[in-house]
């Protein structure tokens, strides 16, 4: 691990923290909008933890996270290796209070990131990948569902035998419901910020707290935990991994079914709460008219869990109003294989 690590404008050496930004993109008035970031050098050698927060511009909660963990939780002089936390990783998104980036309406982890002359999102990916992804050894991406009623859960990929290991050690040491995926790793796959990291070895493992827009419990508690607990099970500081508590969390190998849709438009109301088991054929909502009648009743199309309900998206955004058009998202199931 060398003396002094740079990210951006910010250069930190053995047992600093120090902030700044990472250069971003420049408005038509010429006002620059860069990308906030914290250093944490440690005095001993060890890994390079990334924390990222608010690649969607309402999903909040991480940035009270990695301030938590940074300017409270952890001892520059006492950690081993260093922390990266960015807690805003698309400042186009968050400026405008908008789910997407306001200019091209796009996701900075779905575009390209290795492309210094793209559009302008593809520039603040590319930043992040230059500056801070390439240059981790660990990534945790904070993510947040908009209602306060989602489950909270954690995404991993196992499918590339360089990350697995490390992947599955960071998901039982943050401790939370964890969903798998076992996507192979392809060198034709889109060169987002996600799939760049595969390439190279980085394990980035995708935490979705609750509650995006505000800062609030058990959101932020959960999430200093889990980020402490990955922390201690890579040795960067001591201490005993701890149980996440008062939380729903469904155990074991759990997997994405996909998205289940209404076929009718109107109000819903749901009949379960995320984290709940459903049998397959039950009722999970209904949709009704403004007059009250009930229009559609949706049921569960597998045994397993739902974790959030999205209700209407449109226009790039997370939804959460409770009106449903036909096609419209109305929950994101998972099935469960034991464990």
């Amino acid at each position: 691990m060398p003396e002094v690590i740079e990210v951006g404008g910010v250069k930190a050496g053995r047992g600093e923290l120090k902030k700044g930004v990472i250069k971003g993109v420049e408005l038509v008035n010429t006002v620059s909008i860069d990308i906030p970031v914290m250093v944490m050098n440690g005095l001993e050698d060890g890994p390079t933890l990334l924390l990222m927060s608010t690649q969607h511009g309402i999903e909040i909660q991480g940035i009270e996270v990695i301030r938590r963990v940074m300017r409270e939780r952890l001892n520059s002089r006492e950690l081993r290796g260093a922390v990266i936390g960015i807690p805003v990783g698309n400042p186009l998104a968050f400026m405008h209070h908008q789910y997407l980036s306001w200019i091209d309406n796009l996701d900075v982890g779905g575009v390209r990131a290795d492309n210094p002359n793209g559009n302008t999102t593809e520039r603040l990916a590319y930043a992040l990948w230059k500056e801070a992804w390439s240059k981790s050894d660990l990534i945790v991406n904070i993510h947040c569902n908009t209602r306060p009623d989602s489950l909270i859960y954690q995404w991993i990929n196992i499918g590339n035998p360089e990350t697995k290991d490390k992947l599955v050690r960071m998901a039982e040491a943050f401790g939370v419901t964890t969903i798998y995926s076992d996507e192979p790793v392809r060198e034709d796959s889109p060169p987002t910020l996600g799939n760049l990291a595969a390439r190279k070895g980085i394990p980035v493992i995708l935490e979705e707290l609750i509650d995006g827009r505000w800062i609030s419990e058990p959101s932020t508690s959960v999430g200093v935990r889990g980020v402490l607990n990955i922390m201690r099970a890579f040795n960067m500081i001591d201490g005993k991994v701890e149980p996440q508590e008062g939380i729903t969390i469904v155990p074991g190998v759990n997997r994405f079914y996909g998205m289940i849709r209404a076929s009718r438009g109107g109000l819903i109301r749901f009949f379960k709460k995320p984290g709940e088991f459903i049998r397959k054929g039950e009722a999970l909502a209904e949709v009704y008219d403004l007059y009250g009648d009930v229009l559609e009743v949706i049921e569960m199309p597998v045994d397993g869990y739902t974790w959030a309900y999205p209700c209407g998206q449109s226009l790039g955004t997370s939804g959460s109003l409770q009106a449903v058009q036909s096609g419209a998202p109305v929950a994101y199931a998972f099935t469960h294989e034991g464990g």
